[in-house]
């Protein structure tokens, strides 16, 4: 008996075994870059199950999990994709799809058919069985062929101009000035450079210190001028918008006192300052444009707060309450800005970034709230892009998140999870400018939930966010 048991079980295993098997670990490659996944892909019903939030992060996608209904969401460019753990529906963009096999919690990760990656955001899908690897080719390297490729960058011989050759149109381009110290940037879209990053020196010119450019995206150049005190730049293209030339002058130098940091407040603004503590935004740092990001909204609700059961709370509820407070404070202390939305409306992830890169902001902050598959974890993180990064705008992100760590844990009183490096999240990827995002506080945690309903919890945020901005912005000058 126990024999045939024994070939019983061998018969099982080799009858639903996939055709790739083997005792190598299964790896995942996305444009030829190997993915980093915290859980390994698995094998089951003969398909490859991999991380949804490895992999859909590595695309640029917003990824959130509502532990009580046991889904997750996905937000990558216009789709809006749902996955219910253990069901073989998926929605994309509010249309049923069929899984050959349901998305699944191993070792508390959720683990999503590699196949449905494909139909879900039109990627290739395919199997290298020697080396074990499951190729994922995105939809834009389809048009990689199709890039505008920028022959030369060179400084003209009167050294009042930096003039761009490619060998198609430069059409789709940004162009914006930093400040401390001061930039001419000139961002080319759909486009890569012939050859490596490189700096060209300037020498005396009165102009400029250097001219940088490298390919800042795969299919982006930047290029940047490193300007003199009192010189300023503009951008212009050439009838067959082939070549575009990035052209100085010497401007008049600032006015006396045109950056002092007294300022004049209405009593309205002051009493509002007064009520939080806060300081006003310094005249010359009132230029600055700060972006702030509601994040989810409409169709998309974020994570969802749970008791007994029942949703009670929707993450984009809490997000936007807390930026229209946060609004009424910076306004109060005289900064300029944006929001990204104001009601409940879905916007692409995508475009929320790209909004603030068009702008030319000088700081983008991105009010969130956290959740998890159980309701052990709580407290507040703050996420930027790296720790090397330079200061840009008189602004490092990296001090920013270390500053809102620290006194939105001082003002909340939750547990400190620290302010953390993470260059995969789109927001501080695919800003320009320097970029943070603040994760409140967990709707699955049972505690935290119960004070992300408060007001004091709100307002304590947004108090917090606010005194960070105008801080970093006075230091900016």
């Amino acid at each position: 008996m126990a024999t045939m048991g024994f070939l019983l079980l061998l018969v099982m295993i080799f009858c639903t075994a996939p055709v790739f098997a083997g005792t190598d670990p299964v790896r995942i490659s996305l444009d030829g870059v190997e993915v980093q996944c915290d859980s390994p892909p698995v094998i089951a019903e003969g398909r490859t199950l991999v991380s949804a939030r490895a992999v859909f992060e590595a695309m640029g996608g917003d990824v959130s999990w509502d532990a009580a209904a046991r889904e997750i969401a996905v937000n990558i460019g216009d789709r809006n994709v749902k996955l219910k753990i253990d069901s073989k529906k998926a929605y994309i963009n509010g249309t049923e799809k069929a899984l050959d096999v349901p998305a699944r919690i191993i070792k508390n990760r959720t683990m999503i058919p590699v196949r449905f990656v494909s139909e879900a955001v039109g990627c290739e899908v395919s199997w290298d069985q020697k080396n074990r690897i499951v190729n994922i080719l995105s939809p834009s390297n389809e048009e990689e062929t199709a890039l505008t490729v920028i022959r030369s960058i060179e400084l003209s011989r009167k050294g009042d101009s930096v003039i761009v050759d490619a060998d198609g149109e430069i059409a789709d381009f940004t162009s914006f000035v930093m400040k401390n110290p001061s930039r001419l940037v000139f961002e080319i879209k759909n486009a890569k450079l012939n050859g490596k990053d490189g700096t060209i020196q300037t020498g005396d010119n009165p102009y400029m210190k250097a001219i940088r450019y490298s390919q800042y995206t795969k299919d982006s150049v930047r290029i940047v001028a490193d300007l003199t005190e009192h010189s300023s730049g503009t951008v212009s293209r050439s009838d067959s918008m082939r070549t575009a030339y990035l052209t100085f002058e010497v401007r008049e130098p600032d006015l006396p006192g045109e950056n002092e940091q007294d300022v004049s407040v209405s009593e309205e603004d002051q009493a509002v300052l007064d009520q939080y503590g806060l300081s006003a935004v310094a005249a010359g740092a009132r230029q600055k444009l700060v972006v702030i990001d509601p994040g989810h909204g409409g169709a998309d609700t974020g994570s969802r707060g749970y008791e007994n059961g029942t949703a009670v709370l929707n993450e984009k509820d809490v997000n936007l309450d807390v930026a229209l407070r946060l609004q009424k404070m910076l306004k109060a202390a005289g900064a300029e800005l944006y929001m990204i939305r104001t009601e409940d409306v879905t916007i692409p992830l995508y475009d929320r970034q790209d909004t603030a890169n068009e702008l030319g902001a000088s700081l983008y902050l991105s009010i969130h709230n956290n959740s998890y598959i159980n309701s052990t974890p709580s407290g507040t993180e703050v996420h930027y892009h790296g720790k090397h990064d330079p200061p840009m705008n008189g602004i490092s992100a990296m001090e920013l998140a270390q500053n809102l760590q620290r006194t939105l844990v001082s003002n909340l009183g939750l547990q400190n999870r620290g302010a953390k490096v993470s260059p995969e999240l789109a927001v501080v990827r695919r800003t320009v400018m320097p970029a943070v995002i603040i994760e409140g506080a967990f709707l699955s945690n049972p505690d935290d939930l119960k004070y992300i309903k408060t007001d004091d919890f709100r307002e304590k945020y947004a108090m917090s966010a606010a005194k960070c901005i105008i801080e970093a912005l006075n230091a900016s000058i």
